[in-house]
């Protein structure tokens, strides 16, 4: 049987409690990770970790941000973001910063069962995957439940869904916003 192919705009990423938690209220505002994500990916999928054990919630992001000499500090209206900017010692190594511009919420979340059976997973994630093509094709980002989105988030992402409405010929939903700043 041939591998499925992968997106190079989304990824998987295992998160727990309560992170996840303060990522969909917003007071989290940043992903912070030990490497670098492709240039091209633009959406973290996230899975939930046990208790949960599925795939809840697609996050919109931006480029990384650094802390190399010279590159301008995180605001600091987010949990982490002061830590990142003065290279607190829980912070050594994390040393990309991926802003959240939007998340949106899978109104049926995709338990680990349904990953493996439908979608190929072998066994829940333990760091990053890239998402299977056929899952993005069935589960339409743009189409699920906007909770909260970034003021800034507005552009790229619309111009995502007019791309996407002119080659499939759909329509997202993508009303009632929590703007954040």
């Amino acid at each position: 049987m041939p591998r499925a192919s992968k997106s190079i705009t989304d990824v998987v990423l295992p998160m727990q409690d309560p992170y996840m938690s303060q990522i969909i209220s917003g007071t989290k505002n940043y992903e912070f990770r030990k490497y670098r994500l492709k240039p091209g990916v633009k959406r973290i999928w996230f899975y939930r970790t046990a208790p949960h054990s599925a795939l809840s919630h697609i996050c919109g992001i931006l480029p990384a941000r650094t802390r190399n000499p010279g590159d301008n500090p995180l605001d600091e209206n987010g949990l982490g973001n002061a830590e990142f900017n003065n290279r607190h010692r829980d912070w050594i190594g994390y040393d990309f910063a991926y802003k959240i511009i939007s998340v949106y919420e899978l109104p049926k979340v995709i338990p680990l069962a349904e990953m493996r059976a439908t979608y190929g997973f072998k066994a829940a994630p333990r760091g990053l995957v890239y998402l299977p093509q056929p899952m993005g094709e069935r589960i339409v980002w743009y189409k699920q439940k906007p909770i909260l989105k970034h003021k800034n988030a507005r552009v790229e992402e619309e111009s995502t869904i007019r791309t996407n409405e002119r080659k499939n010929g759909d329509k997202g939903n993508v009303t009632g916003l929590i703007l954040i700043s």
